[in-house]
C-alpha cells in the first residue's frame, strides 16, 4: 500500500513539473512575441512553375502595408489569407508567423495552360477552365487561340464561364496536345476558330488551313495530321500539288483541296 502511495506522488510530482515547464516555455514565448513588431515578409510559392504566373514580390506587396510595423501576435492570418485568394492568380494560401519579426506567405499559385484572344480583350486559361487576366508584369509562353469563342468569360476576366464549359474543356484538351508534344508545339503557329465554330489550325512550316471542326478528339485529328504531313504531302509534291485546306474533321478522312 504505501508503495503504491509513493506511485502516485511520484507521478504527481512529475506531471507538476511537465506542467510547470511548458507554463514557463509558453510564457516566455508570449512574452518574447508581445512588442515585436513584424518588419519582414517572406514569401514561399509552393509550386513554381519555369515562368510563375505571380511573384514572390508581388505576393508581398498586397499584405505589406497591413502587416509591416503591426504587433505579431496582432497580426490576422486568417484575413489575410482571404485577401491573397481574392487574387485570381492564388488559389490557396496560408499565412503565419515564423519568427519574431517575420510573417511567412505560402501561396500556391494558378497555372495558366492558354491564351485566349477575343476582339474584347485577353485572358488566360488554367487547366480546370478557371478564366485569370493578363497580368502586365509577365507573359506567358503559351498556345494562344484566337477568333469565336463558344463560352461566356466573366466581365472581371475572373472565375469559370457560365456557359459553353464543355466546349472550352475539348478546346483544353487540344491546345494542351499541342503544348506538350514537342514536335506540334514548334510547328503549330495558331489555332483559329471560325465564324460557323470550325476549329482551325495554321502551321509555320506549310501554307495549309487544317480544319478539324469541333476541338474533340484532338488526338485523332492531330495524328491525322500527322499522316498527312507523311503520306499525301510528299505524293503531291511529286505530283507538282500545292494544297491549301486539308479538311481533318471526319472520321477516317482527310480531304485536300
Amino acid at each position: 500500500m504505501f508503495k503504491k502511495i509513493l506511485v502516485i506522488l511520484g507521478l504527481v510530482l512529475v506531471c507538476a513539473v511537465f506542467s510547470g515547464y511548458f507554463y514557463l516555455t509558453g510564457s516566455y514565448a508570449a512574452s518574447q512575441s508581445e512588442g515585436q513588431r513584424c518588419d519582414n515578409i517572406d514569401v514561399i510559392i509552393t509550386n513554381p512553375q519555369e515562368q510563375n504566373f505571380i511573384s514572390e514580390s508581388e505576393v508581398a506587396d498586397m499584405v505589406r502595408k497591413s502587416v509591416i510595423g503591426k504587433q505579431t501576435d496582432e497580426i490576422n492570418a486568417f484575413a489575410l489569407e482571404q485577401r491573397l485568394c481574392a487574387s485570381s492568380a492564388i488559389c490557396k494560401a496560408e499565412a503565419y508567423v515564423s519568427g519574431p519579426t517575420t510573417l511567412t506567405l505560402e501561396v500556391t499559385q494558378r497555372h495558366p495552360v492558354v491564351r485566349f484572344m477575343t476582339p474584347g480583350g485577353g485572358f488566360y486559361c488554367d487547366s480546370s477552365g478557371y478564366i485569370l487576366p493578363l497580368l502586365g508584369k509577365v507573359t506567358l509562353d503559351l498556345p494562344i487561340v484566337s477568333g469565336k469563342m463558344l463560352f461566356d468569360v466573366p466581365a472581371s476576366r475572373s472565375g469559370y464561364p457560365t456557359r459553353g464549359r464543355e466546349w472550352l474543356s475539348d478546346m483544353l484538351r487540344l491546345t494542351e496536345t499541342i503544348r506538350t508534344n514537342a514536335y506540334w508545339s514548334r510547328e503549330i503557329e495558331q489555332v483559329w476558330v471560325e465564324d460557323n465554330t470550325d476549329v482551325v489550325l495554321y502551321t509555320r512550316s506549310g501554307n495549309e488551313k487544317f480544319i478539324l471542326g469541333s476541338p474533340r478528339d484532338a488526338a485523332a485529328k492531330l495524328e491525322k495530321m500527322a499522316g498527312y504531313y507523311r503520306t499525301i504531302k510528299p505524293a503531291a509534291k511529286k505530283e507538282g500539288k500545292n494544297y491549301t485546306t486539308v479538311n481533318l474533321k471526319y472520321k477516317d478522312q482527310i480531304i485536300c483541296k
